[in-house]
């Protein structure tokens, strides 16, 4: 028999003994281990449950708290479900019992997918023109160890938003008013690098016709060998000019005067090789990703002139234009025009399809034109060398809202904001240098409109048009399935602007010879000149800048497809 003091200093068998004693520690260690871990997969259900439940719901948000229920029951589980006004729906009476019952609150509302707001801010919750629903879904967790040691076990939450997948195709653009073809023809022809001979009935056609995007995408992909490509694809594949005409005309229900129309610019742009992203023309960021083949329930539209003036001004590049277009405006001797197109914006062409938050914008344009008119009155025998600038910024339209009224998927309230962008006109001179680089302010100086033996004018005026506010434009299912064109205006239509901006000349008169009579004659025979001219000056500027779809101080809007599908988790 050992003795105690033999015990003490005896190391055999040490291991077992701190093995014996660690022991407990380790398994209770694993068994918390093993509770948070199944924790851990009770939310991540939870969640899955909480999720598919929001998309039941949402697919039926008149009766959200049914359809919720409904799900429930199907999937066996054991959940009560409290919807508006604190009805509660009691677990369906054929669920076996769980130990632990699950409860889900119902509520119905409006998503709004706005990059601008905060996530948590996208649901409102709405009894009316809901078009969302949100579960929240709890239950007390399941503990195997750590149950003997907390007095009431954690409640798990996890809560689930789904709202119809609503896009809406829109534009901003100009829309149809005077329209001449010799000014057309020389810049559109300018700016394709031919020369064009249309007539104002085949412009008239191009205006007042849509270009519907699937068949014209289907087309695009037929002729690039695409047609298992996506839309993302083909969209940044490139075409030519020539093949975006011709897959212009494959589109079905086109007008003779319009399919004629398109021949003859493929044809004169039949050398054309300039490849052209048709990313730049249009949006297509929900559909993307899908197959041309595929196509999808889906609708848009483009004004055929405003597709070929876009692709026009792509194929230019960053030149200036430059032409002489006096002979085609009666009133007018001789114009000489240099105009400036800015790159139409990468992510917000004029063209979308797209959800609420998305927008699209005009090209910003520089334009500077001198008009040579003969002088009347006092000033007969004289001529007028008048300078004029116009700069029109980006117009902006923002898809503010898509209100799902039920019964077809294409029932539905769209809404947009938009912005027609600053519009400034001036009389004076301009760098040329400066014209096309949008980075630079071009400033308008004092020029001499009439310089002779017997008489010298300098003058200078300027007009600007702000919008501070954005206007709100609501579309109903009858003026989208009608592609009505709503306008939003800063100020003044494009004649009361040039009338505005002539009247109020500054000018400075210098008088070689007093038989012309006093700077009071001259000045009222400036005035009665270009007074006669106002009109043919407006004809002037709306032609050219109809060709790269803007106008002054107004933005046009139109949408033209609208679609409510089925729910998507948002959140």
């Amino acid at each position: 028999m050992k003795r105690p003091q033999d015990l003490i200093t005896n190391r055999s068998g040490n291991i077992a003994t701190l093995a014996a004693l660690s022991l407990p520690l380790i398994i209770f260690s694993t068994a918390i281990g093993v509770d948070y871990g199944y924790l851990t997969v009770q939310q991540r259900q939870l969640q899955a449950t909480a999720d598919l439940a929001a998309i039941a719901a949402a697919a039926n948000v008149v009766e959200a708290e049914k359809a919720a229920a409904t799900y429930f029951a199907l999937n066996n589980l054991s959940v009560s479900v409290t919807g508006k006004d604190g009805l509660v729906i009691p677990p369906a009476t054929s669920v076996t019992t769980k130990s632990t019952q699950a409860a889900a609150k119902v509520e119905r509302g409006r998503y709004t997918a706005d990059p601008d707001i905060a996530p948590e801010d996208r649901f409102k919750p709405a009894s009316t023109d809901a078009d969302a629903a949100r579960v929240v879904l709890t239950r007390p967790g399941d503990l195997f160890l750590a149950s003997m040691f907390v007095p009431k076990l954690p409640v798990l939450t996890a809560t689930g938003s789904a709202s119809r997948t609503k896009i809406a195709a829109f534009s901003v653009g100009t829309r149809l008013a005077s329209l001449n073809d010799g000014i057309l023809n020389a810049l559109l022809g300018k700016l394709l690098g031919t020369n064009l001979s249309l007539k104002v009935m085949d412009y008239r056609a191009l205006v007042d016709a849509d270009i519907s995007i699937q068949p014209f995408l289907k087309a695009i992909a037929t002729q690039l060998n695409l047609t298992t490509a996506t839309y993302e694809e083909v969209l940044n594949a490139g075409v030519t000019m020539p093949q975006l005409l011709a897959s212009m005309r494959a589109v079905h229900g086109l007008s003779g005067t319009l399919n004629s129309a398109l021949r003859s610019i493929e044809q004169a742009t039949a050398s054309s090789k300039v490849k052209l992203p048709l990313a730049r023309i249009l949006n297509l960021d929900p559909k993307k990703g899908l197959t041309v083949a595929t196509g999808g329930d889906w609708e848009m539209s483009i004004n055929a002139m405003q597709m070929i003036s876009t692709a026009a001004a792509l194929a230019n590049g960053k030149n200036q234009v430059a032409l002489n277009v006096g002979a085609a405006i009666p009133g007018l001797s001789t114009v000489t025009v240099n105009l400036a197109i800015g790159e139409p914006p990468v992510e917000t062409p004029a063209h979308r399809l797209g959800a609420p938050g998305s927008a699209v914008r005009s090209a910003q344009t520089r334009l500077a034109v001198e008009v040579n008119i003969d002088g009347l009155s006092a000033l007969a025998g004289l001529k007028i060398k008048l300078p004029l600038y116009v700069e029109v910024a980006a117009s902006e339209a923002k898809l503010a809202d898509i209100r799902c009224l039920g019964g077809t998927a294409v029932n539905a309230n769209v809404s947009v904001d938009a912005v027609p962008g600053v519009a400034e006109i001036a009389v004076g001179k301009v760098d040329p240098s400066v014209l096309s680089d949008f980075s630079d302010e071009a400033r308008v100086e004092k020029a001499r409109i009439i310089d002779s033996g017997v008489l010298r004018i300098d003058a200078i005026a300027h007009v600007e048009a702000k919008n501070l506010s954005k206007s709100h434009l609501a579309f109903t299912p009858t003026e989208i399935a009608a592609r009505t064109v709503k306008t939003v205006s800063t100020r003044d239509t494009l004649t009361a602007t040039t009338k505005t901006l002539l009247e109020n000349l500054d000018v400075d008169i210098q008088l070689l010879f007093l038989t012309l009579g006093t700077p009071k004659v001259i000045t009222a025979a400036l005035a009665t000149t270009l007074g006669t001219v106002t009109p043919a000056i407006d004809e002037l500027l709306y032609n050219l800048l109809l060709v790269v779809g803007v106008r002054i101080g107004e933005a046009d809007i139109r949408v033209t497809g609208v679609r409510c599908q089925r729910p998507a988790l948002v959140q």
